[in-house]
């Protein structure tokens, strides 16, 4: 179930939109708004999954909106469609706010859905990508994207994480301390996996697993993952 807020100001173009919806899911909650300054207001005391804006309202356009939304830190990254009928707002749209998606009137059913769709399955893939665990290290603080977090090694009385960002690239950090289960405990995502006395994997990143010589292989680094007798089963 997703919670939506639909900012549209035409009666007949908020009742299509919201049948296309039923018909997707019916479990979906659909709130309405006619006017940008109420859709804000209403924002800020609801959590909206994704927003659906139409660019030109009563009061002032979804543009505007959008980037009233795009402040508050909880809409930061939440999908927003835009849907009009003049088409030359697109540029600005994608460009100044960052729209998932732009449906230019009249649109078709099948185009509604599929925006609508994507967009929501990129709200949940953002919601995972964002969790961020700190670790402290002397007098430093370690951020880390738990998304981008492919492996852990055990080492001595230590740990390696090792990256790979889309910004920073592959990096690997050593930290003191912490032990491979503290760290999993830390993480706490079922897609981490202990696959070897010293190593977990994000199964996220498994590029493929060779079961005969027991091999994980993971997107972009050269190193095989050992994969225990014990810790098989977790994995096939």
């Amino acid at each position: 179930m997703a919670k939506i807020l639909l900012v549209e100001d035409n009666l007949s173009a908020v009742k299509k939109i919201k049948q296309f919806i039923s018909r997707i899911d019916v479990s979906h909650v659909v709130f309405v708004c006619g006017e940008a300054n109420k859709a804000y207001s209403l924002s800020q005391q609801e959590k909206f999954d994704l927003f659906i804006l139409d660019i030109q309202l009563e009061d002032y356009k979804g543009t505007s909106l959008a980037k009233q939304l795009r402040s508050l830190p909880e809409y930061k990254y939440t999908p927003i469609i835009f849907e009009t009928a003049l088409a030359g707002e697109e540029l600005t749209a994608y460009r100044d706010v960052k729209c998932y998606s732009f449906l230019i009137k009249p649109y078709s059913e099948a185009e509604f859905q599929t925006a609508f769709c994507d967009a929501l399955g990129l709200s949940s893939k953002l919601l995972q990508e964002e969790k961020h665990i700190q670790i402290e290290q002397k007098q430093f603080i370690l951020d880390y994207n738990v998304a981008e977090i492919a492996y852990i090694e055990a080492f001595g009385k230590k740990v390696i994480v090792h990256i790979n960002s889309r910004t920073l690239g592959m990096k690997e950090d050593t930290i003191s301390g912490y032990t491979l289960g503290r760290m999993v405990s830390l993480i706490d995502e079922p897609s981490f996996v202990q696959c070897h006395k010293s190593y977990v994997v994000n199964t996220a990143h498994i590029e493929k697993i060779d079961k005969a010589e027991r091999f994980i292989f993971l997107k972009g680094f050269a190193e095989k993952i050992p994969v225990g007798n014990k810790f098989q089963s977790a994995l096939w």
